[in-house]
């Protein structure tokens, strides 16, 4: 990994956790793996400091350990990247459950993010005093009603089992194992995997139309029923079960979804295969094909949006083509040849293209050798990736500056705000209040938080990006 993604990993965990905890994670991440007496060591804490921030990390999956040695046994911890980086992902994670499950889901889930692995007796009784204080009517919200809502996001594949971390940061033993008590975590990968296939739906609606995104969804639901997550296909849908799962969704779809089913297999895509033909014929959705469309979709705006249309235009064509002469680019692409050569020779210095030499004879001489551009996908995803990753914790530390600067309105706001929501309990009403705030100060703190609103915006926008560009790249790595 990258200096970039390692300084977005340390100001997460240091958001999160403190400059304690983030000076472990950097002092682990500069050595690979490492001991607790090198830690020690490296960062000056005392033994129980770096035990407890161990812990803490740990418990949160952040950091893990590796046990060696058979007479002498031997603790290295490296951090889990792939971990600290769905950290920006939370409040998406949130959002899914609080839309799909409601506000009580969203406090537990929230509450579980907050703690990284919790028993549940002790999370529920938790989450029933958040939403009690929050609510007026207390008797709505009772432990039996959130513990249903606990086992529903289990079911669904939300909340998982786990071990526990030992209070002084070292590995679970067998007798805390089997000491009774089970701890529960949030499963990001069943996040990742509806994250997955609302965006294979979007793509799908975006490419063709409503009813063929409804198509797909119908499929990719029998997938997560049948046999869930599967990395280079889903599972199989006969038409049968596809008819019976629209009546139930889109009934005004039925009639319409043979004709979609011909076009979405049909379509050079890939994404929608025919797999069996009786009765019907049997459908699977092709993620690895998904994933190289979607990243190629992105890489395509990135270059639209950094060097222009007719930059764009050009990419696409030699994207579409593989392999091409810079004459034919120039051909395809209606622009003349010399710009086309400058638009080119642009995106090559900036390693969007590669070159591929063919030598038509043995001397290797350039006035008989073929220079054809292609774009190296892989390469290119792996770059822009880390352009992403180094973007988020740019947009992380002005966020982080302009709130220290603009810190005093923002806690006399909060303050305002406590007071407003105080004295409406009592029955006072708002306007019989006295204003904390003068009108240069609410003009001030609405501008940061207009400049707030915007970069949290672009950090969506990126998140998008990082979902498609690591879903190819881990395509690639299994293949």
């Amino acid at each position: 990994m990258t200096t970039g993604v390692h300084q977005l990993v340390v100001s997460l965990v240091d958001d999160l956790f403190g400059p304690i905890c983030a000076k472990t994670v950097s002092t682990i991440l500069q050595n690979n793996q490492i001991t607790m007496k090198e830690i020690i060591h490296h960062t000056g804490f005392d033994r129980r400091t770096a035990n407890q921030c161990l812990c803490v990390l740990i418990k949160h999956r952040f950091v893990r350990y590796d046990e060696s040695g058979e007479k002498i046994r031997t603790v290295r911890y490296s951090v889990d990247i792939s971990q600290s980086l769905s950290l920006p992902f939370y409040p998406l994670f949130v959002n899914i459950v609080k839309q799909q499950h409601g506000d009580m889901a969203e406090v537990v889930l929230e509450e579980l993010l907050h703690q990284g692995s919790s028993f549940k007796d002790s999370l529920l009784e938790i989450c029933l005093v958040r939403l009690q204080s929050s609510i007026k009517d207390k008797h709505t919200v009772n432990m039996e009603t959130l513990n249903s809502i606990f086992e529903v996001l289990v079911s669904r594949g939300y909340v998982e089992k786990t071990e526990e971390a030992t209070d002084d940061g070292e590995p679970p033993t067998k007798k805390s194992r089997s000491s009774g008590g089970v701890m529960w975590r949030v499963n990001t990968h069943t996040f990742y995997t509806h994250m997955r296939d609302t965006q294979i739906v979007e793509f799908i609606k975006n490419r063709f139309d409503e009813g063929a995104g409804e198509v797909v969804s119908v499929i990719l639901l029998l997938n997560n029923q049948i046999d869930g997550d599967m990395s280079q296909c889903s599972s199989s849908a006969s038409y049968d079960q596809i008819l019976h799962g629209l009546k139930n969704k889109s009934p005004n779809m039925v009639p319409f979804a043979k004709s979609y089913l011909d076009i979405l297999t049909d379509s050079d895509l890939g994404i929608v295969k025919l797999v069996d033909d009786y009765g019907g014929g049997s459908f699977l959705i092709n993620f690895s094909n998904f994933y190289l469309e979607f990243a190629k979709h992105h890489i395509c705006s990135i270059v639209r949006e950094r060097f222009g249309p007719k930059s764009h235009r050009i990419f696409s064509i030699v994207l579409a083509k593989k392999m091409i002469e810079q004459k034919q680019v120039a051909e395809l692409a209606l622009i003349p040849y010399k710009d086309a050569k400058e638009l080119l020779y642009t995106l090559y210095t900036q390693n969007f293209l590669e070159i591929q030499e063919l030598h038509r004879t043995p001397d290797f001489s350039p006035l008989r050798t073929f220079y054809l551009f292609h774009v190296p996908i892989e390469k290119l995803t792996l770059k822009l990736l880390n352009v992403c990753y180094k973007a988020i914790f740019n947009l992380m530390s002005i966020r982080k500056d302009n709130l220290n600067e603009n810190s005093r309105l923002v806690d006399k706001s909060l303050r305002a705000d406590a007071s407003t929501l105080a004295a409406t309990q009592q029955g006072i009403a708002p306007e019989d209040l006295e204003d904390m705030l003068t009108s240069s100060e609410k003009q001030q703190l609405g501008s940061c938080m207009r400049i707030v609103k915007r970069l949290d915006l672009g950090e969506i926008n990126i998140l998008d990006s990082i979902c498609a560009l690591t879903h190819f790249g881990n395509n690639q790595n299994v293949h």
